[in-house]
């Protein structure tokens, strides 16, 4: 149990709203919202003066302790940094992702790194099971459809590239996501077609281009978008929801926004790197560039606009930051990190820090300069990751009876940022001097001050698994 606590004089924030409110919060609930001077007493009070009140971020996409390279190493981040470094920039909720590992079953999996997870974890939590490569000759499909009622894990991951590790055939496409349908889970998609990938690897590098910025010419814009289509085809065949994470091309979200023309049930996320960093940033500057690197790639700057206008008509529907964090170290080190492919993008592992630099850095880019308003800010950080990944009404706005996931968000309160004050363990950001005006003043998860000017609680284990019941549905 937490103390109770009262949220005075703040503006709250809704999807589609926004008015003055304080707010009174019992045993990590909220309990009662009134106007502004309407509630006083019967516990601590935060005083939000000149300052919004916006539901805790929801980042549906991060790579903890995530293994890579044949499992010969793991992004940086574990549980419990990753998290630490998710709270202090508003994020309150995290969902991450189970690979099955050699030897072993994909129940086993899960149930070990929930166990992980929740030994570490500071914000609540869910996870993603991903779909086994040779699932639908295993019997990886039936564990899926118990890991989703035993455990509430409703969301599936599918590959359609990396080919011979972890992409998965059209045979499993339907079947998985036909399964999926028939037990209220979503299948989430990496939308690359692998075998134009692989073929343009092999092609670059029997041309000798294999700099650390080539990585961006083996992912072509056609790999994303014809991957794109074909998983929207088989979702409109088996009659299942399909969402599609890390949308990097214009290409791919008109595929997503032709499929909502259409009434199709489709739905995309997109991430700051790919809104705010561009090829112009790394092409040709060396082994600087393996911090860009990531799947699918950091595109052209002409690229960008097309995203923020799918962002504004809601033809893309969240945020996430696929935050999967690896060493810039510049020697060769172990387990491998980015400069396993010093001047070998295929021997890059592939990601890039964000969790705690994704608010700010969208409200910058995007609410202070118009792009968004503040209820789409909300909206697409938070109320609808809930609503898709079946986390609302208890995650994602601020309403009586909601988990009081809070953050007090200062909109004058600018800051530069930089790796040196990040918690990341990367040791790097990408947005590294850039400057928000914006930052949290406190955050609050389910009623427990994490941050404050005078606090920052990181106790490992404080997380708690979320159990949900259906996802794919925005009601």
């Amino acid at each position: 149990m937490t103390d109770p606590i009262v949220v005075v004089n703040g503006r709250v924030v809704t999807a589609d709203d926004e008015f003055d409110a304080d707010l009174r919060i019992v045993d990590g609930v909220i309990t009662e919202m009134s106007p502004r001077g309407g509630l006083s007493g019967g516990g601590d009070v935060i005083d939000a003066d000149g300052c919004y009140l916006l539901p805790g971020g929801i980042d549906t996409h991060t790579h903890f302790e995530n293994p890579t390279l044949m499992f010969t190493t793991a992004s940086i981040d574990d549980f419990h940094s990753g998290t630490v470094a998710a709270a202090h920039g508003g994020t309150t909720t995290i969902i991450d992702f189970v690979k099955t590992e050699p030897d072993s079953t994909i129940t086993e999996c899960f149930e070990r790194r929930r166990e992980i997870a929740a030994s570490k974890c500071v914000v609540d939590f869910a996870l993603h099971p991903v779909v086994p490569i040779a699932a639908a000759e295993t019997g990886a499909l039936a564990e899926l459809a118990d890991l989703a009622q035993r455990h509430g894990a409703m969301t599936w991951k599918f590959f359609m590239a990396y080919p011979g590790t972890l992409m998965v055939d059209d045979r499993t496409l339907i079947e998985g996501m036909r399964l999926a349908k028939q037990v209220g889970a979503m299948p989430i998609l990496h939308a690359e077609n692998g075998h134009i990938v692989h073929d343009a690897t092999t092609r670059l590098i029997e041309a000798g281009l294999t700099a650390e910025h080539h990585h961006h010419d083996a992912h072509p814009h056609v790999a994303e978008a014809e991957a794109v289509y074909r998983a929207i085809s088989i979702g409109e065949y088996v009659d299942s929801p399909v969402f599609i994470v890390h949308v990097s091309s214009a290409r791919a979200a008109e595929e997503i926004a032709r499929a909502k023309r259409q009434g199709k049930a489709v739905y995309g996320e997109t991430c700051p790197q790919y809104l705010l960093s561009a090829l112009e940033d790394y092409e040709g500057i060396g082994f600087p560039a393996a911090a860009y690197v990531c799947s699918p790639p950091i595109r052209e700057r002409a690229n960008q606009e097309a995203l923020w206008s799918a962002l504004a008509a809601g033809h893309l529907d969240t945020i996430a930051t696929d935050h999967a964090p690896f060493s810039m170290c510049e020697e060769a080190c172990f387990p491998p990190q980015k400069s396993n492919g010093k001047g070998y993008f295929p021997h890059i592992p592939n990601g890039v820090p964000g969790v705690e630099e994704r608010l700010m850095v969208m409200w910058e880019s995007g609410v202070t300069t118009g792009r968004l308003t503040r209820q789409q800010f909300v909206d697409l950080t938070a109320t609808r990751p809930a609503k898709l990944f079946g986390l609302h009404p208890q995650k994602g706005s601020l309403h009586v009876g909601a988990d009081a996931d809070v953050v007090v968000w200062d909109p004058r309160a600018p800051r530069t940022l930089s790796s040196s004050d990040l918690l990341s363990r990367a040791g790097y950001t990408i947005y590294e001097g850039t400057k928000v005006s914006a930052s949290p003043r406190f955050v609050l998860s389910r009623g427990e001050v994490l941050v404050s000017p005078a606090l920052s609680s990181s106790v490992a284990g404080r997380g708690r698994y979320l159990h949900r019941q259906r996802a794919g549905v925005l009601a």
